[in-house]
C-alpha cells in the first residue's frame, strides 16, 4: 500500500514538471519550476527516510559487555541494571565478561562494534581513565565511544586478613617502610591500568613506600589469593562477598581508596581524608561512536527508568554501591574533566618515577 502511494505521487510529481515545461518558453522560469519540483521530491523521499528508522528498536537482544569477571561489584551491578531496562526496553540483554586487560578488552568489543545499538557495555573508571596513558594501551583517549549514562560510584576498601599484625593503616606504612617491596597488593589487573591500582601508587609515592602489585581477573581470584596468605592487601570494590567476609571477621578495612565508605566502617580513615584526593567513581554504559540520536534517546530513558527500579536499588544496596546517575550531557562532562585530571597525575607519577630511577 504504501509503496503504491510513493508510486502515485512521483508519477503525478512528473506529469506535473512535463505539463509546466511544455507549457512554458523562457528558460529562467524552467529552471525555477525545475528547482522547485526536485526540492519537493526530496521532502519526500527525506521523510519516507526519516520514518524508516527502525521504529521498533531494539528489535532483537542486545550484546552487553562486562569488563570483568563475574561475581564482583561492575558484574553484578550492570547484571541488575540491563536486566531492570529490559522490561522498558521490551527486549532482552546478552551479558558477557570480557575480563583482561583493566578492561579494555571489553572496551575495545564496543569501540569496534557497529553503531546500530546492538552492542553496549560496562565503563568504568579503570577503563576509562588509566589504559589511555599506559603503553601498548588499545586506545589513547575516549572518541571511539558513547557515554549513554552513569548508574553508580564504586567504594574502594583496602584490607587485609583479620588475623594481619596491622590493626590500622598507619601500622601497615610504618612496616611497608621498614621492608621495601614486602607490601603485596592483589589487584584486579595490573596496577597501570586499574584506577584503584593508580590511587595505591599516588599512596605509596606520597608515603615513600613501595608496593608489589598481583594480578588477577576477578575479584574472587583476589579473595582466594588474601584468605590464603599469599598476598597481603587487596584493593578493589565492595561487593557482597567481601563485604561479608568483613562482617564475619575474616577481613579488616585499613584504607578507603574513595570518598564513599561502607556503613559501619566510617571510623576507617580515606584517601581524601588523609591525602586530599579519592578515586574517581564511573560506573556507567557505553555504546560504540556514532549512534543514531533515536536509539540514545530510547536507551537513556530505559536506563534512567531502570536506576528507580526497586529490584536495581536492592541489588545496589546490598553491595553498599551508591546509586549515582548522570544522563548522557552530565556524564560527559564529568568524563572529559576526570579523563584530564586523571592524565596529568599520571604524566606526574611517570616523571617521579623516572627521576628516582635516575
Amino acid at each position: 500500500m504504501e509503496e503504491t502511494r510513493e508510486n502515485v505521487v512521483r508519477e503525478c510529481l512528473v506529469n506535473l514538471l512535463t505539463r509546466r515545461l511544455v507549457a512554458m518558453k523562457k528558460t529562467k522560469k524552467i529552471l525555477i519550476v525545475v528547482a522547485l519540483i526536485g526540492s519537493l521530491i526530496l521532502l519526500f523521499y527525506n521523510r519516507n527516510l526519516a520514518e524508516a528508522k527502525d521504529p521498533e528498536y531494539p528489535t532483537k537482544p542486545i550484546n552487553f559487555y562486562i569488563p570483568f569477571g563475574a561475581g564482583g561489584t561492575t558484574d553484578l551491578s550492570s547484571r541488575a541494571l540491563i536486566g531492570c531496562a529490559s522490561k522498558h526496553l521490551g527486549q532482552s540483554f546478552i551479558p558477557i565478561n570480557r575480563a583482561g586487560a583493566g578492561g579494555t578488552l571489553a572496551a575495545m568489543a564496543v569501540i569496534n562494534s557497529k553503531p546500530d545499538g546492538y552492542t553496549l557495555g560496562t565503563i568504568s573508571a579503570t577503563n576509562a581513565f588509566v589504559p589511555p596513558f599506559s603503553e601498548g594501551a588499545p586506545y589513547r583517549d575516549l572518541s571511539g565511544l558513547t557515554m549513554i549514562m552513569n548508574y553508580g560510584s564504586y567504594v574502594f576498601p583496602a584490607m587485609v586478613r583479620a588475623d594481619a599484625q596491622w590493626k590500622s593503616w598507619k601500622e601497615l606504612v610504618e612496616w611497608g617502610k621498614n621492608n621495601p617491596g614486602s607490601i603485596t597488593v592483589a589487584n584486579v589487573g595490573a596496577k597501570t591500568v586499574t584506577i584503584n591500582g593508580l590511587a595505591l601508587d599516588r599512596v605509596a609515592n606520597r608515603e615513600k613506600i613501595q608496593l608489589t602489585f598481583v594480578s588477577f581477573k576477578g575479584s574472587p581470584e583476589v579473595l582466594t589469593a588474601i584468605l590464603g596468605g599469599h598476598c597481603i592487601m587487596y584493593a578493589s570494590t565492595a561487593d557482597p562477598t567481601n563485604v561479608s567476609y568483613l562482617k564475619e571477621g575474616k577481613l579488616r578495612v585499613l584504607l578507603f581508596l574513595s570518598k564513599e565508605k561502607i556503613p559501619g566502617y566510617e571510623g576507617i580513615p580515606s584517601t581524601q581524608e588523609l591525602y586530599s584526593f579519592s578515586s574517581p567513581g564511573l560506573l556507567g554504559v557505553c555504546g560504540p561512536q556514532g549512534l543514531p540520536e533515536y536509539i540514545l534517546k530510547k536507551l537513556g530513558d530505559a536506563f534512567a527508568k531502570a536506576v528507580k527500579d526497586p529490584e536495581f536499588i536492592s541489588v545496589m544496596n546490598r553491595m553498599y554501591t551508591p546509586i549515582v546517575y548522570m544522563d548522557m550531557k552530565e556524564m560527559k562532562v564529568y568524563v572529559e574533566k576526570t579523563f584530564s585530571e586523571t592524565g596529568e597525575i599520571i604524566k606526574l607519577l611517570k616523571a617521579q618515577e623516572e627521576r628516582e630511577k635516575k
